[in-house]
């Protein structure tokens, strides 16, 4: 439809950031404090999108807010990945839609070409691999790699790099 085309042909192709920020929050996108969309991400339904402070979605990535996005504070999402809160039933000969809400928690990675699936909860301070693709809920500062992505370990932060809004200041 004619706002999908105006925010991802348009819009996204735009080099000045202030600029993009202005036209996305007229969309209904609700976007924190110095957190930033870099050019060509495409968007799904702006409107159902949160995203909170200090976080950074970079190029070429894909933000679904079909079915309700929230990306916490002080995240970062790498070049090239994809967040889902909308998908097609498998069991349907007509391949019926679904939707079901997505939430990024606080302090999460989001590593190159990640796949993020409808109804996955990440828990605050993850890293999710590069080219994993991950649905379902996590661990708090859980690591998870591959394809399904699994948990690999904890991840190793202590109460000091753990309040991320230092490095923010």
């Amino acid at each position: 439809d004619l706002a999908y085309c105006f925010i991802n042909y348009v819009v996204s192709y735009i080099p000045f950031w202030c600029i993009r920020k202005i036209l996305y929050k007229i969309c209904g996108l609700k976007l924190g404090i110095n957190s930033r969309i870099n050019m060509r991400v495409t968007l799904y339904s702006p409107w159902k999108i949160v995203i909170g402070n200090n976080t950074i979605v970079n190029e070429r990535c894909l933000l679904d807010g079909r079915g309700g996005l929230c990306i916490g504070d002080n995240c970062s999402v790498s070049f090239n990945s994809f967040i889902y809160s909308a998908s097609h039933y498998t069991s349907s000969n007509t391949f019926e839609s679904f939707t079901k809400q997505t939430v990024i928690g606080n302090g999460v990675w989001l590593c190159v070409n990640s796949v993020i699936l409808p109804g996955t909860k990440i828990s605050d301070f993850c890293i999710i691999g590069a080219g994993s693709i991950l649905s379902g809920q996590t661990t708090p500062k859980g690591i998870y790699i591959g394809n399904p992505a699994i948990y690999k370990k904890e991840r190793e932060v202590n109460h000091i790099s753990m309040n991320i809004n230092y490095y923010f200041r």
